[in-house]
């Protein structure tokens, strides 16, 4: 999630600052619940080059990325 975030915002603040969320919201999606992005998938699709699969997968791949480190 972090480098899709820095992909299509740059830094986790202008991504912050673009939907309207407090920089913890970004860190929170990256590190503990990346579904909550797909709350601003709308507006995420509709101004960055990406497509909703796109966000879709990476979330999936996050989730599973946090499973995998949670059962270290």
């Amino acid at each position: 999630m972090n480098s899709y975030i820095k992909k299509h915002f740059g830094t986790i603040q202008k991504c912050a600052e673009e939907l309207g969320v407090s920089t913890r919201t970004v860190s929170n999606w990256i590190h503990r619940n990346p579904k909550g992005i797909l709350k601003h998938g709308i507006e995420i699709t509709a101004k960055k080059d990406t497509t909703w699969m796109q966000l879709q997968g990476e979330v999936e791949f996050c989730l599973e990325m946090l499973e995998r480190e949670k059962n270290r």
